[in-house]
């Protein structure tokens, strides 16, 4: 009864014992993802270059999070000042581009015998709202203060994360040897034999969903290159890179990657930039309803219809992180239960032979 009426107070103090462990959390996820990697580097060195265990796994974790953090600061560092210049270039010929907006328009509304488009009014506007925007700046100088101490503190937990994550991927085997030592010690043979069978399962679906994810990244990314270089459009190298690594986040990361390749392209031509919006959202359809639940679906053994429900329903719940860990959340679910009416249907067969074989 107490818990009952004490429900919201328990839910924020467990939230609030998870968000200090956030560091744990992101140390473990980078872990997990970097894991193949890490693995594939050790045997090579091993192998190949005949280090031993121990310089091996070394030299795996430095490469690996060298190639790592280099192709991230390689990403941002393309992007970033491209995107900065074009907004710079925009702020300073925003007149124009309206201007030039308000003729294609006008050019269209006269082609079905519309009336003419003025966009005086927001030019004009636009132009109130540039002239203030220094003074908004200086003003809100505070908050800048503010979101810089916040990212201070974000870059400060990520840097802790990756600490973790070292030391777990490079002590896991004997992590996963002292928990299996706790696990038999204080778990019943029983309790112990569904806790194994568990972990085992929620390993094998988490690390089959990151190789799908990857796998369908790469697929989309190819495929936004190729509608792009078809389509004459600027930057397809660039776009197409930042479009297949958000599309790590499922539905929703490749239209944020898509964004930055409107904004780029806004800037050379309007027309190019609608002309990949229409290009994105078509690639996105069939990126949603038939790559993401094969590719992704097969991988993790999970059904298209499951996959496309669980997408929704996480990402109605929980926003972006809910798209993220709705889909292996349901296979796991989806795996046990399998597996479980599987035993049980073999008990049931069992039981009905062995009663049909009674005199």
């Amino acid at each position: 009864m107490l818990v009952v009426i004490r429900i919201e107070e328990i839910i924020h103090a467990v939230g609030f014992f998870l968000g200090l462990l956030k560091p744990l959390w992101l140390g473990i996820v980078i872990a997990f993802v970097l894991h193949h990697p890490y693995e594939h580097f050790r045997a090579w060195y091993q192998n190949r270059w005949k280090m031993r265990t121990g310089a091996a796994k070394v030299t795996a974790i430095v490469s690996v999070y060298a190639a790592a953090l280099g192709g991230i600061a390689l990403l941002i560092g393309i992007v970033a000042p491209e995107v900065g210049r074009n907004l710079l270039m925009f702020a300073a010929n925003v007149d124009l581009y309206l201007e030039e907006l308000q003729a294609l328009l006008n050019q269209l509304t006269g082609m079905f015998g519309l009336g003419q488009i003025d966009l005086s009014a927001l030019i004009q506007m636009v132009d109130e709202y540039l002239g203030d925007l220094s003074q908004a700046i200086s003003q809100a100088l505070p908050q800048i203060v503010q979101v810089t101490t916040s990212v201070i503190s974000g870059f400060a937990t990520v840097g802790v994360a990756l600490a973790l994550s070292i030391y777990i991927m490079s002590g896991k085997e004997r992590l996963m040897a002292q928990v299996r030592r706790c696990a038999k010690a204080y778990l019943p043979a029983r309790a112990n034999q569904l806790l194994t069978g568990f972990m085992s399962t929620v390993y094998q679906v988490f690390d089959n969903y990151v190789a799908g994810q990857c796998k369908e990244a790469v697929i989309l990314g190819s495929l936004c290159f190729i509608g792009m270089t078809i389509l004459r459009l600027d930057y397809a190298g660039m776009v197409s890179t930042v479009v297949g690594v958000t599309a790590l986040v499922p539905i929703l990361g490749a239209y944020i990657g898509g964004a930055v390749g409107v904004i780029l392209l806004l800037f050379v031509s309007p027309v190019k930039a609608l002309s990949f919006l229409v290009f994105l959202i078509a690639l996105q359809q069939v990126e949603g309803n038939v790559i993401y639940p094969k590719v992704v679906g097969r991988k993790i053994g999970l059904p298209g219809m499951w996959v496309l429900l669980a997408i929704t329903v996480g990402g109605g719940l929980w926003g972006v992180w809910g798209m993220l860990v709705s889909v292996p959340l349901t296979t796991v679910f989806y795996q046990l239960l399998r597996k479980n009416i599987q035993n049980r249907e073999q008990r049931l067969a069992q039981q009905t032979t062995k009663d049909g074989g009674k005199p």
